[in-house]
C-alpha cells in the first residue's frame, strides 16, 4: 500500500550533527585531532540511532498496512529484527511509536499535495485537488486511525494532526483563491465549508461508515466541493 516519497526529517528522530563545533565542545580534549575523532564518533552514534528509529517506525507502518490494528512492541521488534529492549531504548512504548509514525507518514507523503496553480477551469482544479487528496489519504489513513484509537491524548498527536489540517487548508485556499476572493466577506465561511467537505474526516467517513471505494469517495468529495462553489 505504501508508495515512495520524500521522507523529510521524521519528527522525533535526532538530526545528525556535523563538524567539530558544538558536538566537539562537549568533549574537551588536549588537541584538535582528538576532538575531531570524538565528535565523529558521537555523530556516528546519532546517525545510527536515527536509522534505528526510522527502521522501527517503518516496521510499525508495515504491520498496520498489513491490517494489524493492534501491533505490540514485540511485534515491532520482531519485524525490525531487533530486541524489545532496543525498541524501548528509542521509544517509551507503542503510543509514542504511533505518534512518531503519524509524523513520518505525513512527512513522507506530503509531496503528493503539490501546488495547483489558481487559474483555469474551477472544475479541473477541484478534480485535481480531490485526486491528490485521495492518494494522500489512502496512504496516511491506516496509521492515523490506529494512532487515534490507541494514542489519543498522547502529547504531540493533536499537534501533528493539526499541522496536517493546516497544510490541507492552505492548499485549498491557494488552489481556489479566485473563487474565494469573489465571495468577499463570505470567503472565510466558504473556506470552512470546503475544508470540511474535502478534509480527512470527510474521507474516513466516506471510506469507513459510508463504505465507498476510493474512486467513489473521490467523486463524492469533488461533487460536494463543486456544489459549494456553484
Amino acid at each position: 500500500m505504501r508508495a515512495g516519497g520524500a521522507y523529510g526529517h521524521p519528527r522525533g528522530v535526532p538530526r545528525r550533527r556535523s563538524g567539530d563545533g558544538a558536538a566537539a565542545s562537549a568533549y574537551p580534549a588536549p588537541d584538535r585531532g582528538l576532538r575531531g575523532t570524538v565528535a565523529g564518533t558521537h555523530d556516528a552514534r546519532l546517525a545510527k540511532g536515527a536509522r534505528t528509529r526510522i527502521a522501527l517506525l517503518e516496521a510499525l507502518v508495515a504491520l498496520i498496512d498489513e491490517r494489524n490494528s493492534h501491533p505490540t512492541i514485540p511485534d515491532v521488534a520482531d519485524r525490525a529484527g531487533v530486541s524489545v529492549r532496543i525498541v524501548y531504548h528509542h521509544f517509551g512504548g507503542i503510543r509514542e511509536l504511533l505518534v512518531a509514525a503519524v509524523g513520518l507518514q505525513a512527512d513522507r507523503h506530503r509531496d503528493l499535495l503539490f501546488t495547483i496553480p489558481p487559474r483555469g477551469s474551477t472544475h479541473l482544479r477541484i478534480t485535481a485537488l480531490c485526486r491528490q487528496r485521495r492518494l494522500y489519504f489512502e496512504q496516511v489513513t491506516p496509521v492515523f486511525l490506529v494512532a487515534l484509537a490507541r494514542a489519543r491524548g498522547e502529547a504531540g498527536l493533536d499537534v501533528l494532526l493539526g499541522d496536517d489540517r493546516a497544510a490541507l487548508r492552505e492548499q485549498l485556499a491557494r488552489t481556489l483563491a479566485p473563487e474565494l476572493a469573489s465571495r468577499k466577506e463570505g470567503a472565510p465561511e466558504l473556506l470552512d465549508a470546503l475544508e470540511l467537505a474535502t478534509g480527512w474526516d470527510a474521507w474516513r467517513a466516506l471510506r469507513g461508515a459510508g463504505a465507498r471505494t476510493a474512486p467513489s469517495a473521490e467523486r463524492v468529495m469533488a461533487l460536494t466541493a463543486t456544489s459549494l462553489l456553484a
